[in-house]
């Protein structure tokens, strides 16, 4: 099964959630247990709790190299009573009657555990006819979290936090909310020849491929923590329905016209092995990595596969530490994609990476299967970065909203502009243009119709509310309006042009980036949410006057759930009445809070024209939150 939640940052929820095990009806498990004692009401003589915790593979705990399994049983009381236990290595937990003697029900069960070194938690339900029945058997998963978020209309991890669930969990309710999953779900159980009213909670069955586990690797569940918007995607189509936590999605989940779960399950195990590969630093010729791609047709944002396997094999995040591929998904090959064979069976697969204890990355391949059934990976196939973010940025102070646009030309094919559309963007576009100093191109001041090369006018717009600074560059400014009209998924069209003349002009290239998380309204982002306290040493005029080190340093967002993740720090000098600028952008690692980078001296003659820094941080869903002091 591969069924994503993604969840809160306050919480310590991470980006990627799956699902790949049996939730199968058990006893035994173990581990130690610890328990608090509390005041009760009517207690129960309690009976043996037990069952499976999964996600891309059963929740293992204790011990090195697994996932650190532990389960927390809280029960209602004020204040309650917890007892907790490890997972084994095969998923299952067990709480004995004695350790939960006295509890009053309904309990709530949570297991933190850890993917790619990345924090997570699920959460399951127990009820007292659970209980008295006999000895119990609940699974704790991403569709027992959902259920229980959809009932409170938060998510499952924040009311197992704040306790008073006791209203909200009983019997009637968690079958209701069962009932309306699997309404959701019903075209996909059909599909895979499983009941549509199944037992979501409790129900026992084998991880063997059909089936309900079928059903589960063809779901994908995407929650946003802070706007409360919730997306099912059918992990083999790309087709979704949306809603909210408070207001979840009622129209059913589409099938799709093909059962592609075993090509789910085949390109799931290819990177795997893939990222196992990785984590034993492979050079980037040795024929073991060579052996996962179509090295003759491989193009990656505008990479050819020699310089693509140079930068992942030595990045910072994954040299030293481990990758995690993860939250995989199959659509259809796009039509612009023209290096397939003939007749062989392809996808795009859009996929999260995981690195070094933090999520990195939401990017996609084009994979296809050759003739001795192995999964070849041709990359992107986009001639250059075409990639839209959601993004929200303090500018010295001032928050603002709005998308990030990056369009870079990393395969120098002679790019000259784009037109960017889409939703709350104008009928005609936004006008981005290349400035001739290398870089992302850079959003214009008018309309795609004003394209001057790179004389273009840069936009400076004053962004509301509460953001008073100019910034241009390439962020689309959004206000709260705009935001409030906008829903998720959200698709987007980037036309990459290498002509002059935007009226005539034929298209290079055509990209459909889609975002499943919107910016934060000023309502929602705050100062917790960005870095502050920079230095620099020595002053960037200093630095880029004579070349050098300059060391920055910075204090991280006090939010949890945020990841350190790039610095961007620019120069300019004007000589001879034109001005040059040069970008120095670093990776980041977790938790680094300073970075020391080498600048190149100024030309001579030249005059110091400003610099500027960009420092990024993400969220568990890829939300961009920068600062620039």
């Amino acid at each position: 099964m591969h069924i994503r939640v993604f969840a809160g940052r306050a919480l310590a929820w991470g980006a990627a959630i799956s699902i790949a095990a049996a939730l199968v009806a058990c006893g035994g498990g173990g581990g130690s247990t610890t328990a608090s004692s509390g005041g009760s009401s009517n207690p129960i003589a309690a009976a043996a709790i037990s069952g499976v915790a999964a996600t891309g593979a059963p929740i293992s705990g204790g011990g090195s190299g697994t996932m650190n399994g532990v389960v927390t049983l809280k029960d209602s009381s004020n204040p309650a009573r917890t007892v907790t236990t490890s997972t084994d290595g095969t998923g299952h937990y067990a709480f004995t009657a004695t350790q939960i003697q006295g509890f009053n029900p309904p309990f709530m069960l949570q297991i933190n555990y850890k993917l790619g070194g990345v924090d997570y938690s699920l959460a399951s339900a127990v009820t007292a006819a659970d209980v008295t029945s006999g000895n119990a058997t609940i699974d704790i998963t991403p569709l027992t979290d959902l259920v229980i978020a959809n009932l409170g209309h938060q998510l499952a991890a924040t009311i197992f936090a704040n306790g008073n669930y006791s209203s909200l969990l009983t019997p009637a309710a968690l079958s209701a909310g069962v009932q309306a999953l699997d309404t959701e779900l019903q075209p996909i159980l059909q599909q895979q020849g499983v009941s549509g009213t199944v037992d979501l909670l409790h129900q026992a069955f084998s991880a063997n491929g059909s089936g309900l586990d079928a059903v589960l690797d063809s779901i994908h569940v995407t929650i946003d923590p802070s706007t409360g918007s919730e997306i099912l995607t059918n992990t083999t189509t790309g087709q979704s329905v949306s809603g909210t936590l408070s207001n979840p999605p009622s129209t059913p989940l589409p099938a799709g016209a093909s059962n592609n779960v075993s090509d789910l399950q085949a390109i799931t195990t290819t990177f795997d092995d893939l990222s196992a590969l990785l984590a034993t630093a492979p050079s980037p010729t040795s024929s073991a990595l060579l052996s996962y791609f179509d090295q003759a047709n491989f193009l990656h944002d505008g990479q050819t596969l020699a310089p693509f396997l140079q930068n992942i094999t030595t990045a910072p995040k994954v040299v030293g530490g481990n990758m995690t591929i993860s939250d995989i998904q199959l659509l259809p090959v796009p039509a612009r994609v023209t290096t397939v064979p003939n007749g062989a069976t392809a996808y795009k697969v859009v996929f999260t990476v995981l690195e070094n204890t933090e999520p990195n990355s939401r990017t996609s391949f084009i994979v296809y299967k050759d003739a001795q059934g192995s999964w070849l990976i041709l990359g992107n196939q986009k001639i250059a970065r075409a990639a839209i973010m959601s993004t929200n940025a303090s500018v010295t102070g001032a928050l603002c909203a709005g998308l990030d646009v990056e369009i870079n030309d990393k395969g120098a094919v002679g790019l000259t502009y784009a037109v960017v559309s889409g939703p709350q963007l104008p009928t005609g576009g936004l006008l981005y243009f290349a400035t001739g100093n290398g870089g992302p191109m850079q959003l214009a001041a008018g309309a795609p119709s004003t394209y001057n090369g790179p004389a273009t006018l840069t936009l400076q717009s004053t962004l509301s509310p509460g953001c008073s600074q100019s910034i241009g560059g390439q962020v689309v400014p959004l206000a709260d309006t705009q935001l409030a009209a906008m829903s998720v998924p959200a698709t987007y069209t980037i036309q990459l042009y290498n002509g002059s003349n935007p009226a005539t002009d034929t298209p290079l290239a055509t990209y459909h980036p889609t975002l499943t998380v919107l910016p934060l309204t000023s309502t929602l982002a705050g100062a917790a949410d960005f870095a502050s306290g920079f230095t620099s040493t020595p002053k960037p005029s200093s630095a880029f006057a004579s070349g050098g080190t300059l060391t920055i340093d910075w204090s991280a967002p006090s939010a949890s759930g945020l990841y350190a993740n790039n610095l961007n720090l620019y120069g300019c000098a004007t000589l001879s009445g034109q001005t040059a600028c040069n970008n120095y952008n670093t990776q980041l690692v977790p938790g680094q809070v300073a970075a020391t980078l080498t600048i190149q001296a100024a030309p001579t003659g030249s005059t110091f024209a400003g610099a500027g820094m960009q420092l990024t941080y993400l969220d568990s869903l890829f939300r961009q939150y920068w600062t620039s002091p």
